[in-house]
């Protein structure tokens, strides 16, 4: 037999063990793997049940087998390398070799008495150690019974100490214990991404099992979740076997866990999270699955009642006492005086009793917290309807029913009586004509705002009895709005646009403004992002002007070499208009006006049309740059973050329309992020309280689910309902930006790629794909072939496009 492979730095000769069990000795998962795949390639004839079966086995022939890859030689070349380690880890773990444990053959029962037995070197020091250190030692059972951690405390007891005993307590256990093997049996499980994300309920363990995981959790620490079925089934078992106080009996018992698991996970059906719901068992599952309200009614309190039921009679009153179940509900103070406790002992029992339920219940809390909020559109007494009646009041349903997803007390009254800005809702109506359809607002908040669809609509039905908007069955109606919205919205009927005198009498003859105008005087209102003055006098509504048809770089460049051929810094812009006349024959001089005071100061152009003759004038000494550290500079200052208004405002121009440039400037950049549709703040600020490394997790796999296109809503949905957040998708969008280049996907707009985007934008894709002779659901079909949009989104872009046809044709 060749040796020559042991390391020489160890002292373990292998000889001794030629014939020891590979089933006896604890090692690592890699090398249980190719004891496996030797084990399977049966037509071979090898064999791999002992040490001597490896250290026989050539590499070299190993290599030629058929289904034998590189990977499994390499690790057989490591084992036989590491042997002498592994030997010399299990001498001094948790695992019995081939030894002598005793020098002479005088051992039969633990109720032999020590003194009558003559022990091997290795244990004689141990063994004077215990007498010196511990009374009533007297027989081998004794030794077996020593509790290991209370050992590893007493005076002159160091680590080397402990493993011994906890060699020699495995060593003394009876025969057919130590021939269990700590191998999990070979089953089909299901996917790793599914397994990581059941959990064991454990009000389906025992005591044993329960004691076990406790263990588990106090030594691994937050680090890592011993209740996740699939964190459980990969325990390191080699590493836990170096560590004092996990004996054999303990991973025995470990094993039988993880051979029940398997078992059971066999027998489950391919739709793991829904019968786990459905069927009282093992396992819970954190997938997220929306169930009918009345089903989560009769699992709740079915679980609550099993929970009940295994507590002491002590624990269960103070269950019922705190919660309010179908007793009166007392607080810390009332239980603790009846129990003569102190208020925190209360506290303490009561947190402990929480824990136990949130482990027993069949619907995870993540799961139930999302069905929760996304379905809250109506009254929870009603949706739960016999849960709500085993509480004397709604506000402590509320608080069981928050305790049960894990939630902040509160969370639930925020979201009946969620809190909408009039001013989200109000900027709707700047470009879209009322009614707007009650679907398009919610998926507008959802979308843009990041709200939950149950907290749109309730924001929705706060705003109606503050009657800051008219909700009807035909949609929603605008109501006291500020005077720039009132003359938007009335734009919008109008696409030629109307007389100011026209507009003024309109919005009051509507009440649309929450102040009427004077129709006798143009007042403000009339100077705002959403219109323009599209002819003396006449103003329109800037959806129906279709700017992305006029090529604005090359307008600005030919004004911009007309001033330095004709050596002014100032000019008329009429006299400009009509000598250039030729090169603009498909643009109005209302058109070019606007382009130019809008757009002209990102090019250095300034405008001035206050006097009555539109005049445009070069500032040389201006630079972008010192426009955007302002911005930056307001935004590092400001304590919340800004909408486009305040930031234009800390403007020289006070333009919204440079405003715009200027923010869309910096958050290429990635200087700046857009908070929602509204507001914009730092990434510094934007991200401080978002644990990112989470979000991108689940972005990554959504961009990893396959190769196609991803709108940026999609992360929005997808993030906020398996983190429980409520951010908008600009948010995430934005977080994306930051790390696109070292990701190496590709963005336009907010259509995100791992290989290039054929399109500019959703509007883009929408002229690109869309046919106009089809309906919505089949064009809706088309694109989201395309690209992978939500329904929101969807049906926003559909209704946009549509709108455009109609308008161009």
């Amino acid at each position: 037999m060749n040796a020559n492979f042991m390391d020489k730095n160890v002292t373990v000769d292998i000889t001794e063990y030629y014939l020891t069990p590979l089933a006896n000795i604890t090692l690592p998962d890699k090398y249980n793997k190719l004891i496996k795949r030797i084990k399977s390639a049966s037509e071979y004839n090898l064999s791999a049940e002992t040490i001597a079966d490896i250290v026989n086995l050539d590499p070299n022939e190993f290599s030629v087998y058929a289904g034998i890859g590189k990977s499994y030689v390499q690790a057989l070349i490591e084992f036989k390398n590491e042997l002498p380690r592994i030997l010399e880890l299990n001498q001094d773990s948790n695992v019995v070799l081939e030894e002598n444990l005793f020098s002479t053959e005088n051992f039969r029962q633990l109720e032999d008495p020590i003194n009558s037995i003559e022990f091997s070197p290795k244990y004689q020091k141990l063994i004077k150690r215990i007498f010196a250190v511990m009374d009533n030692i007297a027989t081998l059972q004794d030794i077996v019974n020593i509790d290991v951690e209370k050992f590893s405390k007493l005076p002159a007891i160091g680590k080397l100490y402990v493993e011994q005993l906890v060699s020699l307590q495995n060593a003394l256990l009876p025969q057919d214990n130590k021939d269990e093997s700590i191998e999990i049996a070979e089953i089909q499980l299901p996917l790793e991404t599914i397994l990581s994300k059941l959990y064991l309920n454990y009000s389906f363990l025992n005591d044993v099992e329960i004691k076990q995981l406790k263990k588990l959790e106090k030594f691994y620490g937050k680090a890592v979740d011993v209740r996740n079925v699939n964190t459980l089934l990969n325990l390191d078992k080699f590493q836990l076997a170096q560590q004092a106080g996990f004996g054999r009996s303990f991973l025995t018992a470990l094993s039988d866990l993880q051979n029940r698991l398997k078992n059971e996970l066999s027998a489950l059906p391919e739709n793991i999270a829904a019968y786990t719901i459905k069927q009282k068992g093992l396992f819970i599952s954190s997938e997220i699955k929306f169930i009918e309200f009345k089903e989560i009614d009769a699992v709740l309190i079915e679980d609550v009642e099993s929970y009940l039921w295994t507590l002491g009679e002590k624990e269960m009153d103070f269950a019922l006492s705190r919660w309010g179940f179908n007793q009166k509900h007392e607080t810390l103070e009332e239980v603790g005086s009846r129990y003569d406790i102190t208020r925190e002992r209360v506290r303490q029992v009561e947190k402990t009793i929480n824990n136990g339920l949130l482990l027993s219940l069949r619907i995870q809390s993540k799961v139930l917290w999302a069905n929760i909020r996304e379905k809250m559109t109506e009254d929870l007494t009603i949706l739960l309807p016999n849960l709500a009646k085993c509480f004397e009041t709604e506000k402590l349903f509320y608080e069981f029913i928050e305790l049960c997803c894990q939630v902040e007390n509160g969370n639930i009254h925020k979201i009946v009586f969620t809190k909408i800005s009039p001013k989200i809702i109000n900027q709707l109506f700047c470009t879209n004509q009322s009614p707007i359809a009650h679907e398009a607002i919610v998926n507008e908040l959802m979308s843009n705002y990041g709200y939950s669809k149950a907290a749109a609509i309730n924001g929705l039905k706060q705003l109606a009895k503050l009657d800051k908007i008219k909700v009807t069955e035909q949609g929603i109606y605008p109501n006291r709005l500020g005077k720039i919205e009132a003359v938007a919205h009335v734009l919008t009927f109008h696409p030629a646009g109307l007389p100011w005198k026209d507009i003024a009498r309109i919005v009051n003859k509507n009440n649309y403004s929450s102040t009427p105008f004077d129709e006798t005087r143009q007042a403000s209102g009339f100077a705002n992002e959403f219109i323009y003055l599209s002819d003396h006098g006449t103003y329109r509504n800037l959806i129906f002007l279709d700017i992305e048809k006029f090529n604005i770089p090359e307008i600005m460049q030919h004004l911009l070499d007309y001033f330095k051929k004709n050596q002014t810094t100032t000019l008329h812009l009429h006299d400009y208009y009509y000598k250039t006349k030729e090169l603009y024959c498909e643009i109005e001089y209302f058109t070019l006006r606007h382009i130019i005071r809008e757009h002209g100061e990102e090019r250095g152009v300034y405008f001035n049309g206050k006097s009555g003759t539109d005049s445009v004038s070069l500032d040389p000494e201006v630079t972008l740059i010192s426009q955007s550290d302002v911005i930056i500079k307001v935004l590092n200052e400001s304590k919340v973050a800004m909408t486009k208004q305040e930031i234009a405002e800390r403007l020289r121009s006070k333009s919204k329309a440079h405003a715009t440039f200027y923010l869309n400037k910096l958050m290429e950049e990635g200087r700046l992020v857009r908070v929602d549709q509204l507001v914009y703040t730092t990434p510094e600020k934007a991200f401080k309280s978002m644990d990112t490394k989470a979000v991108m997790m689940v972005i990554q796999d959504i961009m990893n689910t396959s190769s196609t296109i991803v709108e940026a809503d999609v992360f929005r949905e997808y993030v906020n309902l398996e983190l429980n957040l409520s951010y908008s998708k600009y948010i995430y969008a934005a977080l994306v930006r930051t790390k696109i280049n070292e990701l190496g996907w590709y963005r336009n707009g907010s259509l995100f790629s791992k290989n290039s985007i054929p399109y500019k934008s959703l509007a883009d894709l929408c002229r690109q794909l869309c046919n106009r002779t089809l309906p919505n659901d089949k064009n809706a079909e088309i694109l989201q072939q395309a690209v992978w949009l939500t329904r929101a989104v969807t049906e926003d872009a559909l209704q946009w496009w549509k709108w455009q046809q109609k308008h161009n044709s």
